[in-house]
């Protein structure tokens, strides 16, 4: 018996918002946090910086809660989408539930560390402050070299032969993970492969966004939602 979640209308244009508006609150916790000196922290002196922290402590907790809602609303589209194409209780499905996951869990500790920056600075801790900024930048890295590839792939390959999306959205996917794979390589003996990620990610929600507009199109004109088979 077929899941009526595959073609649900109501289901895609959830999705399709959350697909939307994760993107922005991601987008807009990296300006909060870099608004509140997070980076760059190295140009100032200790002093300064624990002047700064202690001044934007609302900005940390606000960008803490944008990241992780953007994220959590993203894996949901994420999941809607997987569910969609037919295929969440299939090993690929299964994978791109596992990249959600992590995902999540990537997310959730680097809000904590941001949520640590003014915490560490309110125990006029120098050490801690400098450690929890520290440890956040690493954790918005991984996000972007290790928790993508793993997504993009499982759902690029998940939308091959269905036609919840347009057809090119699932090599783009799989374009991206690659990308992702590279731009981390790189990482390893360049910082020209950090930058390479950071153009990777914006090209990332720029797909998540797109995805979440067709899905949110073919759901209000009824058509797409089936998987094909053959």
């Amino acid at each position: 018996m077929k899941d009526p979640a595959i073609t649900s209308p109501r289901l895609a244009r959830v999705g399709g918002w959350f697909g939307i508006a994760g993107p922005v609150l991601l987008a807009a916790s990296f300006v909060v946090t870099a608004f509140a000196g997070r980076p760059p922290f190295a140009v100032v002196t200790a002093s300064q910086l624990m002047t700064s922290v202690r001044s934007h402590e609302t900005l940390f907790s606000a960008g803490a809660w944008l990241l992780v809602t953007g994220t959590l609303l993203s894996a949901v589209f994420f999941l809607v989408l997987v569910t969609r194409t037919g295929k969440g209780a299939c090993f690929i499905g299964q994978l791109v539930t596992v990249g959600v996951a992590l995902l999540i869990g990537v997310a959730v500790v680097e809000a904590a560390l941001l949520i640590a920056v003014p915490t560490a600075a309110a125990a006029r801790s120098t050490e801690g402050t400098l450690t929890a900024l520290t440890l956040s930048g690493v954790f918005a890295r991984v996000s972007a070299l290790a928790t993508a590839p793993p997504l993009f792939a499982a759902t690029g390959l998940a939308l091959r032969f269905t036609s919840v999306l347009p057809r090119a959205f699932g090599p783009l996917a799989l374009v991206i993970a690659g990308l992702f794979v590279a731009s981390g390589i790189v990482a390893i003996f360049s910082e020209a492969g950090l930058i390479a990620a950071v153009a990777v990610s914006v090209l990332q929600e720029a797909w998540i966004v797109a995805a979440a507009v067709a899905l949110l199109l073919r759901a209000r004109g009824s058509k797409g939602l089936v998987p094909e088979h053959g």
